[in-house]
């Protein structure tokens, strides 16, 4: 359920980002395009790729890993690029790789707060030692670097 509602965050993110990034750099609003709705099915098939992976992996730490390194930084850094992609923002590869950084490292900060506290108010266990919310950060960071090596290159201005 936890991993449905991270997807679901991805797409609503999809949506947030793309009227955030023409308005950001360009002071416009885009009108959302048919290749929206391709993007949210990209992102939904990868996540789930990205889940399975996860799940088959037997040892609990490295599946968690790979998950925030995936699910978080690597997903996020996607949906950043596919904005970038269908909104038709005129942006540098330097300012979208710098921008995306700080939206998805934040989107990262953001979940270990709702895990915190869904741990704290809940019967749901996050973290199973205590240096699990700073593993979980820097395998969102890694997973920004991977996106960002795999995406950035693709970026052109209009």
């Amino acid at each position: 359920m936890y991993l449905f509602f991270i997807s679901i965050n991805l797409c609503i993110a999809y949506f947030g980002l793309y009227f955030l990034f023409p308005y950001f750099f360009e002071n416009k609003i885009r009108k959302l395009t048919s290749k929206s709705f391709y993007s949210i099915s990209a992102i939904i098939i990868l996540s789930l790729i990205g889940y399975h992976i996860s799940a088959i992996i037997p040892n609990f730490e490295l599946s968690n890993r790979f998950l925030h390194a995936f699910g978080g930084g690597f997903m996020g850094f996607f949906v950043c690029f596919l904005v970038a992609k269908d909104s038709l923002v005129k942006i540098s590869k330097f300012k979208f790789l710098l921008f995306s950084a700080m939206i998805v490292l934040t989107l990262g900060i953001g979940n270990e707060i709702m895990e915190f506290t869904l741990q704290n108010t809940t019967s749901m266990i996050f973290s199973t030692h205590i240096n699990d919310t700073w593993l979980d950060l820097i395998s969102n960071t890694v997973g920004v670097l991977v996106g960002a090596l795999c995406f950035t290159p693709f970026i052109q201005k209009h």
